[in-house]
């Protein structure tokens, strides 16, 4: 379902500038737009609006053509997942019975909703036997994350929003729940709206990326690749950082490009998924010493990468960058 904000503003009394300003977006069905920005620049309350759990002053919000402004507030937001960074489990149901929340508020039968807990248990890489019965302080961070994705999927909702969803878990946990996440919205296809400080998850997670100035004025509106290749302006080059190169590895997944043998790994290498990066393929070499990483597809060894073949990667999006900043000084203004 697509999403569509026109002039969408929002004033706070005690305020001399509206959070948001007279913002214009168009997410696509299907996708994932990640809205990022600086501290204060209104993302949070953008997405908010979605589902009004902030109504606007002013413009208005269409889901699938229907304005979110002319539907019941509560039954809008049980047709739409929600996930934060501090996952909101309630510590007093098990983890079976914060999954069901939103099924049985919607009347599902109940052997309907028994069997939707385990299913989403098991997509969220979460045994149903061993933590249907849990409670939220027995699980990791990283475990209540995932229950946080389960419940949020639960009620198969068209669309998803997730404020920071993996920013309170370890780097090594964080990477590897956006991979988990990415893989599910491959089968899945929901629209959804990814709120992140960080730019390189949002280079990661993104389809395409809105960067917002204050107010959420968008700075530039595109795919990753658009806005790291030709940024629009200083604010977008500064907001990118330095290693623009480095960041388009990003981009690439261990699954696009063309492998070694998994024999050239050798005995007992390291490993990494195929739905990696090739970013992911460096931070995991420089964190284990590594210069060749088995890669697996769900545990089976399906080739290897090496740090030749990514430093050669490297230098070709080296000359790439070259090439497309001499274009553009060519062009006439």
């Amino acid at each position: 379902m697509p999403i569509v904000l026109k002039n969408v503003t929002k004033s706070y009394p005690d305020s001399a500038k509206p959070a948001v300003d007279s913002l214009d977006l168009e997410i696509p069905a299907g996708e994932i737009v990640v809205l990022v920005g600086p501290s204060g620049c209104g993302k949070t309350t953008t997405m908010r609006m979605i589902n009004r759990l902030i109504e606007p002053t002013s413009g208005s919000i269409t889901i699938d053509g229907e304005d979110v402004l002319s539907l019941n507030d509560v039954k809008l937001r049980r047709t739409i997942g929600y996930v934060i960074q501090q996952v909101g489990l309630f510590p007093h149901l098990t983890i079976a019975q914060n999954v069901a929340l939103v099924p049985k508020m919607l009347k599902h039968p109940k052997d309907q909703i028994t069997a939707r807990v385990d299913e989403m248990l098991d997509l969220v890489g979460l045994e149903p036997n061993t933590y249907r019965g849990r409670f939220p302080r027995q699980l990791s961070g990283g475990q209540q994350q995932r229950v946080g994705v389960a419940r949020a999927l639960a009620a198969d909702p068209p669309i998803m929003l997730m404020d920071e969803p993996f920013g309170a878990v370890d780097p090594i946990t964080r990477s590897r729940l956006q991979d988990e996440f990415l893989s599910l919205q491959e089968d899945l296809g929901k629209t959804i709206v990814f709120v992140t400080h960080d730019f390189d998850e949002a280079i990661k997670m993104g389809d395409r990326i809105a960067i917002l100035r204050e107010g959420s004025a968008i700075a530039q509106y595109g795919t990753p690749e658009e806005i790291l290749a030709n940024p629009a302006d200083d604010f977008v080059e500064g907001f990118i950082g330095r290693g623009a190169t480095l960041k388009r590895l990003a981009l690439e997944r261990l699954s696009e490009i063309d492998l070694r043998p998994a024999s050239e790994a050798g005995e007992n290498p390291s490993t990494i998924s195929i739905k990696a990066t090739l970013s992911d393929v460096l931070d995991t070499m420089l964190s284990d010493g590594e210069d060749c990483l088995a890669v697996v597809r769900r545990g089976q060894p399906v080739g290897a990468i090496s740090l030749d073949d990514l430093l050669s990667r490297v230098r070709e999006l080296r000359e790439e960058s070259r090439s497309n900043a001499d274009d553009a000084q060519e062009t006439p203004a």
